[in-house]
């Protein structure tokens, strides 16, 4: 039998009768993807852990990655089917807009859609305003939800995310905040949508709203994300992709170049599947039989490698290839008294192994 070494991160923790357990040894390091931003962080669902990063604590502009809060607390707040008078200060905020007009009345949850998907700041600054009674007061429900879900290094100053002392966050955080946002389906249905029609304008203009995130259109997999650009922060994305049932979260702040947050996402999202193998199916309490009638699959395999280890005929090999002898059949049974694979993965990866 032939068992290829791959360059992957598996995880197993098995027990043979009352043979010791296998050693357990830390995980090598998985070489980092060439990235361009200076700060991301690139975080597994599946297991509750991030995978890899760089400054991934270190607070930085986030640009309109910000409204992924402002959508977070118009869903919250219950209003989504309120109509909303546009002020003259939403409307001549300025920068990436929707074309809101002073005075037109608009249902939230068109506005909502309108920051989301086009990245509007006339839409942040409605939604701010209809949802917090001022746009100060939003601010300050923005930090309390901050705080609540843990995104202790980020601060804002405004609902639309334009620089602004007192205005940052961090890759960690970023991703915090898009798993928040999309457990609310709307906001997810709008992170995964490329094209939305807003309410016309009062002069009859046909609004659309096309996404502002293409790797919706370039990238396999991904379930949506949000993009972000001032000249403080440089190019930034936070968003989810999906392979096979696995989700992961990536986050990138200060790109650089035509569509570097996109070309860094994707080369993160690539290291992630890749590089990372998760094999979840080897549960507490469960036995497998490695003999000649075991199935083939990578559950089956994986077992017969530990059963290998655990009665001395598989051995450690830096060579591609490593030829074993079939062993007789032997039962492998997962410990009770071990973590499951994610604890263990968890518990080595934060650097008690």
């Amino acid at each position: 039998m032939t068992f290829r070494v791959r360059t992957v991160a598996i995880l197993a923790i098995l027990s043979l009768a009352a043979a010791p357990p296998i050693p357990i040894e830390r995980i090598p390091p998985v070489p980092s993807p060439e990235i361009g931003a200076p700060a991301w962080v690139l975080y597994d669902e599946t297991i509750g852990s991030v995978l890899d990063g760089v400054e991934v604590d270190t607070p930085r502009a986030m640009a309109s990655t910000t409204k992924l809060m402002t959508a977070l607390l118009a869903v919250e707040s219950g209003m989504l089917d309120e109509v909303v008078t546009v002020s003259a200060r939403a409307a001549a905020v300025g920068e990436s807009e929707i074309g809101l007009v002073a005075g037109e009345r608009i249902r939230l949850d068109m506005l909502v859609a309108a920051l989301v998907i086009r990245s509007g700041n006339d839409a942040a600054m409605a939604v701010a305003e209809h949802v917090g009674g001022t746009v100060e007061d939003f601010v300050a429900l923005m930090n309390q939800r901050a705080a609540e879900l843990g995104m202790a290094q980020t601060s804002f100053a405004n609902p639309h995310g334009l620089d602004a002392e007192a205005h940052f966050s961090t890759p960690r955080d970023l991703v915090t905040l898009a798993r928040a946002a999309t457990s609310e389906p709307f906001i997810a249905e709008l992170m995964g949508t490329s094209r939305y029609r807003i309410t016309d304008s009062p002069d009859g203009t046909v609004r659309v709203a096309e996404s502002t995130n293409r790797l919706l259109e370039t990238y396999p997999g991904t379930v949506g994300g949000k993009t972000g650009f001032t000249f403080r922060a440089g190019l930034v994305y936070v968003g989810s992709a999906e392979r096979e049932g696995r989700r992961l979260y990536v986050a990138v702040m200060g790109s650089e170049g035509p569509d570097g947050h996109f070309r860094d996402a994707a080369a993160l999202f690539d290291h992630g599947f890749d590089a990372y193998r998760i094999v979840d199916t080897i549960t507490r309490g469960a036995s497998y039989v490695a003999g000649d009638d075991e199935p083939t699959d990578e559950v089956a395999s994986l077992a017969r490698l530990h059963a290998l280890a655990l009665i001395g005929r598989l051995t450690h090999t830096e060579q591609p290839e490593a030829d074993v002898p079939e062993p007789a059949p032997v039962s492998v049974t997962l410990r009770p008294d071990l973590p499951g694979p994610g604890e263990a993965l968890r518990w080595l990866w934060s650097g008690n192994g």
